[in-house]
């Protein structure tokens, strides 16, 4: 067996899976849009194939692999690794874990995805050399993540962190969850979607070519748009990350964090430009 690990970030837009050795240097990706309108068995199915694919054109077997770590946008029971609901993919009280080690024929490891990404940056990234550390992730939805005294925080049935759902507006927009006045209804590709739609049934002019209402917004779409100075791309985006100050001055005030990250595939897109509405 290799000190080479199999990692897979599955989001609601695409799934991505590496390869690293044990120093944590990525030596070979690949990716696949996530089918995401098919049952969690079928995705499963999907995530064993890209793998296949990525081991195949590395000259690796499964068998070669130290571990499987898999990242998935859903808060994760740490008991049974059950999804215990996952907005982004339509998910509720799934036994992913068992689905998963099923279709590899092996033990893989779970935990939530922007869980995954905060103890990344904190081991990693720009949280190293901090104790405590929160961090928020902007793509199809929101998602954050708590480091407390160097470890993370799972909470009971492993559902703390969930900074996307925090409120920040008493009866506001519907989220994904099923709750209202969420943070990641303002913020996060879906929201900016759903109120580019709303704005354009009003009459208001956009260059963003959104598709139908089953359309994913793409990142890259939503950046040029954003960086021609698209006047009602750049209002809903500024509003949707000055939600997100207000979101991140809030857990500022509860935990005193030493260090904030933002990021995320929208935040990587969009650049820095978005840290002033969320300094303001």
């Amino acid at each position: 067996m290799s000190d080479t690990y199999l990692g897979i970030d599955l989001g609601g837009t695409k799934i991505l899976a590496v390869l690293a050795d044990a120093n944590s240097k990525v030596v070979a990706r690949a990716k696949d849009k996530t089918r995401y309108k098919e049952g969690p068995k079928e995705i499963c199915t999907q995530i064993r194939e890209l793998s296949d694919s990525l081991l195949s054109k590395s000259g690796l077997s499964l068998d070669k692999i130290s571990g499987i770590g898999i990242a998935v946008p859903s808060s994760i029971d740490p008991e049974s690794g059950d999804s215990l609901c996952s907005p982004a993919l339509g998910w509720r009280n799934i036994p992913i874990k068992k689905t998963l080690e099923g279709v590899f024929g092996r033990e893989v490891f779970l935990e939530n995805d922007v869980n995954c990404g905060a103890y990344a940056e904190y081991r990693l990234g720009a949280g190293k050399g901090f104790e405590n550390v929160v961090a928020y992730f902007v793509g199809t939805g929101l998602g954050g993540g708590i480091i407390l005294n160097g470890k993370l925080l799972r909470g009971v049935r492993g559902v703390a962190g969930e900074l996307g759902h925090e409120k920040i507006r008493f009866g506001g927009r519907k989220c994904g969850c099923g709750s209202r006045g969420c943070v990641e209804a303002y913020c996060s590709k879906t929201a900016f979607a759903k109120k580019l739609r709303k704005e354009i049934k009003k009459g208001r002019k956009t260059s963003l070519k959104l598709g139908d209402e089953n359309s994913r917004l793409k990142s890259s779409a939503l950046t040029e748009a954003f960086a021609s100075g698209d006047e009602l791309v750049l209002e809903i985006v500024n509003d949707g990350f000055r939600a997100l100050g207000v979101a991140v001055a809030n857990i500022s005030t509860i935990l005193a964090p030493q260090c904030i990250v933002i990021g995320g595939g929208v935040v990587e897109s969009l650049g820095s430009s978005v840290m002033r509405p969320i300094e303001e």
